[in-house]
C-alpha cells in the first residue's frame, strides 16, 4: 500500500515541524503550505489523501477558503485545526463537510489518531469496492459478451459507472486498465448491436425502450394534466454517471418517485436529440413543419439551429392540451441568477421548463481551454467539475425551493458524451457538418469498417440537406478528420469530449421524476 500523502495548511508552518517528523514516522507523506492559494494550487498539481486545514489564518482564513478545497477535490476529506470552540464556526464548518476537527494545541497523537479514522474509513471502503471487482470481473465480462437487450445493457453501463466511481486509491488504480477495457469492449459491442436495432425500434411502438420524442408525452404530460404544476430541468450534454454524481444534492428536498433510463435519437446531438425532445416529434417531422426555422446540418448553413425551441414547446403542449407552459434556457452564471430572480413571475404555469447549458459548455471547453483539460482529464475529473459547478450555482437553491412549493420535478437531458481516442479519415464536401461523430451529405469517402452505422437520413428520422445524402455515424470512441492536416487535428482533438455517435455514454441517458418529501 502507498502512503497516504497529507497537506497541512497553516500560517505557522515551522511550528509543525515535530508533527510533520512524528508523522512521517508512522507512514505518512506530508506537505506543508502557509497559506489557501498556495495549498490550492499543490491540489490542482498533486492530489493528496488528506488536508489539514488551519481555521484562523491572516487573510483567507481555512473556513473561507474550505468551499474551494472541496470544490477542486469533493472526495477528499478535510481535517479543521480550531481555536475556536464557538458553535457558529463549528457548525459552519460541518455544513461544509469537514471529516473532523481538532482543537489548538494539538499533539501529534491527536493528529494522528483523526488521519487514521479519516483515513482507515476510506480505506475500507476502497478496498471493498476492490474486491467487489476483482470478485465480479469475470461475471461482468461474460454479460458483455452475451447482452442483447436494452435492460442487459442499462445494467452493465451502470456496474461500469459504479465500479468507475467506486474504485480509488493506489491499490484500485492497479485494477483501472482492467476497467478501461472492459469499459473499450463494452462500448465496441454495445456500438456494433445498436446499429443493427436502432432503425428497427425508433419506428416500432412496442420498442423496448424509449426514445427522445416520446418522452414529454409519455412521462412529463400525464402529470401536468393531472393537475400537478410541474419543472422541467434538461442539462444539455448531462450522461447518466454526472447525473448519479448530482443526484444526492436533490434528495434531501425530494423523493425519487421514478429514476428511469431512455434513448437518445440519432444523431446524439443537440440539433436533433432536444429538438426532438420538445417538439415531441422526430427531426423529419419537425423540419416538414417548421421549414423556416429548421437548419440545414451543413457547414455554411445560416441560424441557429436550436433557436426556435420555445416555439416548439408551445405547440407540443398545444397539442398535448397543456394550457400555459414556460421555457428559458441558461447559458451562463448571469442567466442562471436572472431565472431565479424571474421565478416568481412565471410560477404559476402548468409546466415550465429549463435548459441548462452549462455541462456542455465544460465538455467544448476541454477542447480549448489547458485547465479545464487538466482538471476534467478523465471521466472521473469530468465528473467532479459537474459536482462542483451544481453546488455552488444559484439553481441549486431555487431547486430546493421547488419542493416546498410543492412542484414535481423532472430531471433529464437530450445526450451524452464520451471522450474520443480513435481518429477517423472521411473525405467529402467543404459544406459538411462539423461534428466530429456523425457526418451528412454526399460522395462520402470513409473506410467501411471503421464506422457503426451508414444510413439515408429517412431511414433515421432526419430530413435531408439534399437529394443522394447519406448520414454516416462514428461508434465507440471514433471522432472523424479531414486528411488535411491530419495529424494537427487528431492531436488537438484526442481525449476531447465530444457527441453525436453510437456509444452507451452517449445513447443510455437518465429521467427522473422527483417529488417533495412528505407529498
Amino acid at each position: 500500500m502507498d502512503k497516504a500523502r497529507i497537506l497541512w495548511v497553516d500560517d505557522e508552518v515551522d511550528s509543525l515541524t515535530p508533527h510533520v517528523i512524528y508523522l512521517e514516522g508512522k507512514g505518512f507523506v506530508v506537505h506543508v503550505a502557509t497559506n489557501a492559494a498556495d495549498a490550492l494550487r499543490h491540489m490542482a498539481a498533486h492530489p493528496v489523501d488528506c488536508v489539514l486545514l488551519d481555521e484562523h489564518m491572516p487573510g483567507r482564513s481555512g473556513l473561507d477558503a474550505l468551499p474551494d478545497f472541496k470544490a477542486l477535490r469533493p472526495t477528499t476529506p478535510v481535517i479543521m485545526v480550531t481555536k475556536s470552540e464557538e458553535e457558529g464556526v463549528m457548525e459552519q464548518a460541518i455544513g461544509e463537510d469537514i471529516a473532523d476537527y481538532l482543537l489548538k494545541p494539538v499533539q501529534p497523537r491527536q493528529v494522528l489518531s483523526s488521519l487514521t479514522r479519516v483515513l482507515g474509513a476510506r480505506q475500507l471502503i476502497a478496498d471493498r469496492n476492490v474486491s467487489k471487482y476483482q470478485a465480479q470481473f469475470r461475471t461482468l465480462t461474460q454479460e458483455i459478451s452475451e447482452a442483447d437487450s436494452w435492460e442487459a445493457w442499462t445494467a452493465i453501463y451502470r456496474a461500469l459507472i459504479s465500479f468507475d466511481s467506486g474504485l480509488s486509491g493506489a491499490e484500485a488504480e492497479g485494477m483501472r486498465p482492467m476497467l478501461d477495457h472492459q469499459k473499450e469492449e463494452a462500448n465496441r459491442l454495445f456500438t456494433r448491436w445498436w446499429a443493427a436495432v436502432y432503425p428497427e425500434w425508433l419506428f416500432d411502438p412496442e420498442a423496448p425502450c424509449h426514445f427522445s420524442h416520446q418522452m414529454l408525452r409519455k412521462h412529463v404530460a400525464p402529470v401536468v394534466k393531472s393537475g400537478q404544476k410541474s419543472v422541467l430541468l434538461v442539462f444539455d450534454n448531462l450522461r447518466l454517471d454526472q447525473w448519479l454524481e448530482l443526484q444526492p444534492f436533490f434528495m434531501a428536498q425530494f423523493r425519487v418517485a421514478t429514476d428511469a433510463h431512455y434513448a437518445s435519437i440519432l444523431p446524439t446531438a443537440t440539433q436533433y436529440a432536444r429538438n426532438a425532445l420538445l417538439a415531441g416529434a422526430l427531426p423529419d417531422e419537425i423540419a416538414h413543419r417548421y421549414p423556416k426555422d429548421w437548419v440545414p446540418d451543413t457547414l455554411d448553413a445560416e441560424g441557429k439551429r436550436n433557436g426556435f425551441e420555445a416555439q416548439l414547446l408551445q405547440d407540443w403542449a398545444k397539442r398535448e392540451g397543456i394550457a400555459s407552459v414556460e421555457y428559458a434556457k441558461l447559458t451562463h452564471l448571469g442567466s442562471e441568477q436572472k431565472w431565479v430572480r424571474h421565478w416568481p413571475q412565471v410560477k404559476n404555469s402548468d409546466l415550465v421548463v429549463v435548459v441548462v447549458n452549462f455541462v456542455d459548455m465544460i465538455s467544448h471547453a476541454k477542447t480549448e481551454q489547458s485547465i479545464v483539460r487538466d482538471i476534467a482529464s478523465d471521466d472521473r475529473g469530468f465528473r467532479a467539475l459537474t459536482h462542483s459547478w451544481w453546488k455552488n450555482s444559484p439553481l441549486r437553491p431555487w431547486v430546493d425551493g421547488l419542493a416546498a412549493e410543492g412542484f414535481d420535478l423532472f430531471v433529464t437531458t437530450d445526450h451524452g458524451t464520451i471522450s474520443v481516442k480513435k481518429p477517423i479519415h472521411i473525405k467529402g464536401s467543404r459544406d459538411l457538418t462539423a461534428n466530429m461523430r456523425y457526418k451528412v451529405g454526399r460522395g462520402l469517402e470513409y473506410g467501411p469498417k471503421d464506422v457503426a452505422l451508414v444510413r439515408e437520413p429517412k431511414e433515421l428520422g432526419l430530413p435531408s440537406v439534399a437529394l443522394g445524402d447519406k448520414m454516416v455515424l462514428a461508434g465507440e470512441a471514433g471522432y472523424f478528420i479531414y486528411p488535411n492536416q491530419y495529424h494537427q487535428f487528431a492531436g488537438r482533438f484526442e481525449g476531447s469530449y465530444q457527441h453525436g455517435g453510437i456509444s452507451l455514454e452517449e445513447i443510455i441517458i437518465p429521467f427522473a421524476h422527483l417529488k417533495p418529501r412528505g407529498a
